[in-house]
């Protein structure tokens, strides 16, 4: 298999990112009603259920080996201690699916011994007590998350009204971006902002899906302004800024050849540092894409009026 290097990822990376993180255009003066950001947390009977997920590991079309690589993870499971079963069940829940359990029944069921049948059903039912509780952890994180993005939401309200006035002007950006600063945003978090802008787009809000839009700027801003380099000083601004900032910038001698460089350098840290895949790498990825466009817009415009 070729080798691809890391500048070459990192240009895949921006070619393939996706217009997530842009904010799409609303009706200037549209207001949308700050509980429009409240969204529940997903109830018990739309969870994710272990016997419905699907197997991640050990993909083969020849059942032998199928059952044997489940045969194996039962018998650590069986051999573990409860430190060692909760370990095993966290690295392979993806394993515990509708086959997993059959296989587990059937293990009991061609079992020689009262006693190891029982230990076999015990077994079973310590699994699924474990992974009901790692569903029900995911769930509290899910409404933390949301009570966290609802507070840094409201900020972008109008502090008179109540409402968001969208499109979001530059003090509705600021202090949206003033709550965000210190805030633990993770995988967690940002899956449930594209939840949100996936049911606001279902439901035709795109008023909301604005808003959210402009939070993933605010993030990807927070995230790669490292305050070193002139580029960071169009990365910090709004979008709506950009071209002021990249006047600035381009009449203090940085040049297009410096500009693609920085970008490609930060592409490439994002491509490294950051789980590949991930809703960080792809927020930040999309905001280098536009910072991009814009950037190269803006430089072909001085050439040709040169």
């Amino acid at each position: 298999m070729a080798a691809v290097s890391t500048p070459t990822a990192a240009m895949m990376l921006v070619a393939t990112a996706k217009r997530t993180v842009a904010p799409r255009a609303v009706m200037p003066g549209a207001r949308v009603p700050a509980d429009k950001c409240r969204v529940a947390a997903p109830s018990r009977r739309h969870r994710p259920r272990a016997s419905h997920v699907s197997r991640a590991d050990n993909k083969t079309s020849d059942p032998v080996t199928e059952v044997a690589n489940m045969d194996s993870l039962i018998d650590l499971l069986v051999d573990a201690d409860e430190e060692q079963l909760l370990k095993l069940v966290a690295e392979n829940v993806l394993s515990f699916d509708q086959k997993m359990w059959i296989r587990i029944a059937s293990r009991s069921d061609a079992a020689e011994s009262q006693e190891e049948k029982d230990k076999i059903m015990t077994l079973a039912s310590k699994c699924m007590k474990i992974i009901e509780t790692m569903v029900e952890s995911t769930e509290d994180t899910i409404k933390q998350s949301s009570k966290l993005l609802q507070d840094i939401l409201a900020a972008a309200a109008n502090p008179g009204t109540g409402e968001f006035d969208v499109p979001l002007k530059a003090d509705a950006l600021a202090r949206m971006s003033k709550k965000m600063e210190g805030a633990e945003v993770d995988e967690r978090m940002l899956n449930t902002v594209y939840a949100w802008i996936r049911k606001s787009d279902e439901d035709k809000l795109d008023g909301m899906v604005h808003i959210l839009q402009h939070l993933l700027q605010c993030y990807a801003a927070r995230e790669l302004d490292t305050g070193k380099t002139p580029l960071d000083s169009v990365i910090a601004a709004p979008a709506a800024e950009w071209p002021e900032k990249f006047e600035e910038i381009i009449s203090g001698g940085f040049g297009e050849e410096a500009f693609n460089k920085d970008l490609q350098q930060r592409m490439e840290k994002v491509v490294l540092n950051l789980p590949n895949g991930s809703y960080a790498q792809r927020v930040q990825a999309e905001y280098l894409k536009e910072v991009e466009d814009r950037g190269k817009d803006i430089y072909k415009a001085k050439e040709a009026a040169a």
